[in-house]
């Protein structure tokens, strides 16, 4: 079968006159133009759109330094969410009253048009950031995971349901899948900080997780007191259910409760050193108390315990309910089936995998957790921030409310 060309088609082909050729030929020019402009302008309007969301998310995290680290910080962001092929741009960052404004201009390459002398189009992105000035204190994080390096370092199995809408977590990890959540959870927080790029979601629709984020360092981390434990006073005791009021002092080897004691500890600081406390049941109450651990020694709650623990409200170990020795080795630090948990006051335990196990209940007025890792398994909290994670605002530094203005 053969094809019929159109006539004017046919008419081209016969003419012999030059200036027809020549026509068709700068028609020919102008649709390959417009047709190549339009790829060449497409493929630059949506480099266009993933520079912008660089410069957005620079800004918004530069603004949450302190003044003199904004503009660094800034950069450092703008940089990291620049799509893997491009690279060569330096932002600019012009620093306001509360606010900071970015931008940066690249010239994007050309395939179609590069034909035609046309080798780039030039494209230009601005963003600022607004924040309002925080005045007196503000809360810090209600939970710090530490471990810089590890997978999963905050690990949310099923089961957990905890309501602390004004507590933050901040997870320090930079790993892949520095958290994990999974299905089955209820998380009511305010904002889970991650400074990974990637969790495990199989809870699917988690809200307020921030990946990427400026996840703080511990605030408390060379500023507890010094505790001398000094001789053990309490050396492997045993104590069988009835009920039983501890006094403060050094408590070295194990000492164990059975029985499901009555355990009442007077005011103090009472040290734990060279093994642990093993607590298999019983009601334990204590106000203006501190356990302090001198070494890898540990409390370990067992078996349908309750607690009420508040930490002083005044003097040398104000507002300090538990911590450890600064710059132990890791080790595991695991809580199980509390039937009530009133746990006021600081939590300190930047070496330990923390693990609360089934049935761990807690409802805290005041509480502030430290820890190595942590790892949640069917527990019920009720949080709320602890008053000595509160740090006074200074000048420049602390903002809040911050958005995107332009």
């Amino acid at each position: 079968m053969r094809l019929r060309l159109p006539r004017i088609i046919q008419r081209f082909q016969a003419s012999d006159k030059g200036n027809v050729a020549i026509i068709f030929g700068i028609s020919a020019m102008s649709l390959l133009g417009l047709a190549g402009g339009a790829l060449d302008y497409y493929s630059a309007v949506n480099l266009k759109s993933k520079l912008q969301d660089a410069m957005d998310a620079s800004v918004l995290t530069g603004l949450r330094h302190p003044e003199a680290n904004r503009q660094t910080e800034a950069a450092k962001v703008f940089q990291t969410n620049l799509p893997d092929n491009i690279s060569g741009i330096t932002p600019r960052y012009t620093p306001g009253e509360n606010s900071l404004t970015g931008n940066a201009s690249f010239e994007s390459p050309t395939t179609i048009l590069n034909l035609l002398g046309i080798k780039s189009i030039p494209l230009s992105v601005t963003a600022t950031a607004q924040g309002t000035p925080v005045k007196g204190k503000t809360a810090g994080p209600c939970v710090y995971v530490l471990d810089p390096n590890g997978s999963q370092t905050l690990r949310v199995n099923s089961g957990p349901d905890i309501v602390a809408p004004e507590c933050e977590i901040h997870v320090r990890s930079t790993a892949r899948e520095a958290a994990v959540f999974n299905s089955g959870i209820k998380l009511d927080f305010k904002k889970i900080c991650v400074a990974s790029s990637t969790v495990l979601d199989n809870h699917r629709g988690l809200k307020n997780v921030e990946l990427k984020c400026d996840a703080h360092p511990d605030p408390y981390a060379g500023k507890l007191p010094t505790v001398n434990a000094g001789s053990c006073q309490h050396s492997n005791l045993n104590i069988n259910g009835g009920t039983q009021t501890l006094n403060p002092g050094t408590y070295c080897g194990w000492t164990n409760f059975n029985g499901g004691p009555n355990i009442k500890l007077n005011p103090g600081l009472y040290v734990i050193q060279n093994g642990g406390w093993n607590v298999n049941g019983g009601n334990w109450t204590g106000d203006g108390v501190t356990f302090y651990f001198a070494d890898q020694s540990k409390i370990q709650f067992n078996s349908d315990v309750a607690l009420n623990l508040k930490a002083p409200s005044s003097g040398t170990y104000k507002n300090i309910l538990i911590f450890e020795k600064p710059g132990l080795g890791t080790s595991d630090f695991i809580l199980n089936d509390a039937r009530s948990n009133e746990m006021n006051g600081l939590i300190w335990l930047p070496s330990r995998r923390v693990t609360y196990n089934s049935k761990s209940q807690m409802s805290s007025h005041h509480m502030t957790l430290v820890s190595w890792q942590l790892t949640l398994n069917q527990t019920k909290w009720r949080l709320d921030p602890e008053a000595s994670g509160q740090v006074e605002a200074s000048a420049g530094a602390s903002l809040t409310n911050i958005r995107l203005t332009r």
